[in-house]
């Protein structure tokens, strides 16, 4: 949500910009200006959509910004979102309806033949407030802090990051240094699930809450992440950002809400046989993943200035232990239409390999051992989460800016996302066969965006 800039200005911007992700907050260039005490304030709201009346969101925010002098800038960040509709359980697609009951146990649905199975009673609000303060230290030496805090109605999460940003070769050169420190609070409704736990048992928060069952109380997870940057500036017309960042997340990485399809030695869905909770037609487990999680990315933005127009084109690559490699692959044009306006191409496209424990279903003698009605896992951590398998993701989306005077800007994106899976093996024989064991989605999002001076 920028203004109408020079050539100068947009490699000045971009510049600043490099330097201050590193904090994971943009900090435009306008916020930088020291001839302007005001307030930049930066305001949108975001509505997104999922096909397949999936889950759709609605999130207002605003971003306030002022420049107190000798380059003192604080920034506040409110966020509020609301989402609801339909989300994959994890339970694999079969030839036959499935029941399942709901996270609190009072409540069902069912799953028609063929189709994904979605928990129809996905709702959920998040609010969120991030602060962030930058000073200089000394000549060419910034220092950025910063501080957030999220919650939702099974999750909190407060966070606090810190950098440091060192100008040197005539400032044409930044080396940048900063540390992140996350930590979560997981509190299911209905309690935490004990991984590979049935179904059948009942999640009323047992265990550390003192009552029965196979739930437990809140779990914890906590991240923190290294991440050391190079900016360097090309020439008069580009500039060069490279990060690497290292990442360590230790705790409840498990999703509570996401099940496992369980067959028998015939590829078979297996009857639930506890007559006392109808809920669920069918046996299914409770997801496990690793407790820990360590994650490793490299970055690489390219910034080219024309005499009015800008290029951004920037690649991604992350590893972790968990087998998940990725590859981002990111272009934006913007193209200035003169009267103040312009308009931004925008095209991303996402490879992602699968997690070494992703599966679509738990089978009798390879992933599970059966005796009568109990059920022994013979591996360690297994996941059906279509966002641990493998699948390419495509983005296509355009951003219109228009001024309305010297310092306020209208702007409207739209963004078109496609994600295709690569499919994994549906058994031969039984109830899962001839189905897709992985659902693709699209998803469509429109945002408006209000820039101002105050």
């Amino acid at each position: 949500m920028q203004l109408k800039k020079s050539r100068g200005l947009a490699l000045a911007q971009a510049l600043t910009q490099a330097s201050a992700a590193l904090l994971g907050t943009v900090i435009p260039f306008a916020a930088a200006q020291a001839e302007d005490n005001g307030w930049q304030v930066d305001t949108a709201a975001l509505f997104y959509q999922e096909s397949d009346s999936r889950v759709q969101a609605i999130e207002p925010e605003i971003n306030l910004r002022k420049d107190l002098g000798d380059e003192n800038i604080f920034n506040l960040k409110l966020v509020v979102d609301t989402l609801s509709g339909a989300s994959p359980n994890g339970a694999a697609r079969a030839k036959v309806p499935q029941t399942f009951s709901g996270p609190s146990g009072s409540s069902s649905y069912t799953t028609a033949a063929g189709q994904t199975p979605l928990d129809t009673s996905f709702r959920d609000a998040r609010g969120a407030v991030s602060v962030g303060w930058q000073q200089p230290l000394a000549d060419n030496l910034k220092l950025n802090v910063g501080g957030n805090i999220s919650t939702e109605t099974d999750f909190q999460s407060i966070g606090f990051s810190g950098a440091l940003a060192k100008d040197i070769n005539n400032k044409n050169t930044t080396l940048s240094a900063g540390l992140n420190l996350e930590i979560d609070n997981i509190n299911p409704v209905g309690g935490t699930p004990v991984g590979f736990s049935s179904t059948a048992l009942p999640q009323t928060g047992g265990g550390e809450d003192g009552g029965g069952g196979s739930g437990n109380g809140a779990k914890n997870r906590t991240a923190e992440t290294a991440v050391f940057g190079l900016t360097q500036v090309l020439g008069r017309h580009s500039l060069m950002q490279l990060n690497y960042s290292v990442s360590v997340a230790n705790g409840y990485q498990s999703d509570p809400y996401k099940l496992l399809t369980v067959l028998d030695s015939s590829n078979n869905l297996i009857p639930n046989p506890d007559p006392a909770n109808p809920g669920n037609a069918y046996t299914y487990l409770y997801e496990k993943r690793p407790d820990k999680r360590t994650k490793q990315s490299i970055f690489a933005e390219w910034k080219y200035a024309f005499s009015e127009d800008v290029l951004d084109l920037s690649y991604r690559y992350t590893t972790d232990d968990w087998g998940i490699h990725t590859n981002t692959l990111e272009g934006k044009y913007r193209l200035e239409l003169g009267h103040d306006m312009y308009i931004e191409p925008h095209v991303r496209h996402y490879t992602q390999t699968e997690a070494s424990f992703y599966t679509p279903y738990l089978l009798q003698g390879r992933d599970v051992a059966i005796n009568g009605g109990t059920i022994t896992p013979l591996v360690s951590d297994a996941s059906a989460d279509p966002r641990l398998g493998a699948f390419d993701g495509n983005t296509f989306g355009l951003k219109f800016g228009i001024g309305l005077g010297p310092d306020s800007e209208l702007n409207f994106r739209v963004e078109k996302y496609d994600q295709k899976m690569k499919q994994p093996d549906a058994p031969a024989t039984g109830d899962l066969a001839g189905q897709k064991m992985a659902p693709d989605m699209s998803a469509m999002w429109v945002q408006v965006g209000y820039s101002f001076r105050w």
